[in-house]
């Protein structure tokens, strides 16, 4: 039983800090944005051909291309309160075996103080999760259909508890150059844990996702529209301690949805959309908006700005550099930093 009770909400929380879909299952920091570009657009992803951007080919790997050669990119989050993750990656392509993407992911939760179960002191002690990614990317129609996969070799500590895991990800992109559209399916996270913290296997972070993104012919801007958690129609809950629910007056039990509210809510879940605004060809402006981060995380009394995020992206001098802030809660609400360059650029010069 020694400092089990500080173990399990260590667990609980980090399996609950993106968004409660998540669950109970285990290596949920392997769904937080790789980039503040797909923060702002939603935290999912972000289906988008763009070779000039290399962090999104970490969560879409059938983005990779020659294009993309050499390109890198760091990010940061300073999450909440100790917490802080991120990711670098770096793309390579060998022209005789392909293009691979090698990136590296952290979630650090600091420094914490430990307790045994009579609430004695035991001292302070870490926690993260850590994981080492390989993609690769293939086209598979002349510039129109692509295919790729991530593996995902996995480590997490917390305190003496320590696992491991391994994951895969999969992922085909359609992408017509005429119409601009680029529409790719997507499924995260197929593994299994290698070994278990405490002898109970838990289930990864699957999600099977479609997103659609198209940029207008005749106006600088780009809609994007992702759907998440495919495999599963009905995640909503019923909250009974719900202070603003409609309850009924002779029971007092929250009544229940009509059929029709009921389909609304479900469908609007899966939904997230966005709007990216390019101005200009070195600048652009992204917004979403994730219904189902609203409902799962708003305050029964004031609900906020929560469910919404935005960001910039500005090329200067080689570089890119994307800021985004995603209203994840009202208690805090993160800082995305992404920088990322091509190192092409500068062994041309």
């Amino acid at each position: 039983m020694r400092k089990q009770l500080n173990i399990f909400l260590i667990l609980l929380c980090s399996s609950m800090l993106n968004a409660q879909t998540g669950g109970l299952g285990v290596y949920n920091f392997l769904n937080l944005p790789a980039s503040a570009r797909t923060a702002a657009m939603g935290g999912k992803l972000y289906s988008i051909y763009d070779h000039n951007d290399p962090s999104l080919a970490i969560t879409n790997p059938a983005l990779l291309e020659p294009k993309m050669h050499q390109g890198i990119a760091f990010q940061f989050v300073d999450y909440f309160s100790d917490a802080a993750y991120g990711h670098i990656n770096y793309i390579h392509d060998f022209k005789k075996t392909g293009t691979f993407n090698f990136a590296f992911q952290f979630m650090s939760y600091g420094k914490c103080d430990g307790y045994d179960e009579m609430g004695n002191e035991t001292g302070s002690f870490t926690a993260g999760d850590f994981a080492l990614i390989t993609g690769y990317g293939k086209e598979l129609i002349d510039s129109t259909l692509y295919m790729g996969v991530n593996l995902k070799w996995i480590f997490s500590a917390y305190e003496t508890y320590f696992s491991t895991g391994l994951a895969a990800d999969v992922s085909a992109t359609y992408y017509n150059s005429e119409k601009n559209i680029c529409l790719t399916l997507l499924a995260t996270n197929i593994g299994s844990q290698i070994k278990t913290y405490a002898g109970i296997r838990e289930k990864m972070p699957f999600d099977l996702q479609l997103g659609l993104s198209q940029r207008l012919k005749h106006a600088p801007f780009r809609y994007n529209i992702t759907l998440h958690h495919l495999y599963t129609w009905d995640f909503s809950y019923t909250d009974l301690t719900d202070p603003f629910a409609e309850r009924d007056i002779e029971s007092g039990s929250i009544k229940q949805k009509t059929n029709v509210r009921k389909f609304a809510d479900n469908l609007f879940r899966h939904v997230i959309v966005g709007i990216e605004i390019l101005p200009i060809k070195y600048f652009s402006l992204q917004f979403a908006y994730n219904y189902n981060t609203r409902q799962e995380m708003k305050a029964y009394a004031r609900k906020g700005a929560v469910g919404f995020s935005y960001g910039v992206s500005l090329h200067l001098f080689n570089f890119n550099l994307q800021y985004a802030r995603a209203h994840n809660n009202l208690a805090s609400t993160p800082n995305y930093i992404t920088l990322s360059t091509n190192i092409t650029n500068f062994l041309k010069k």
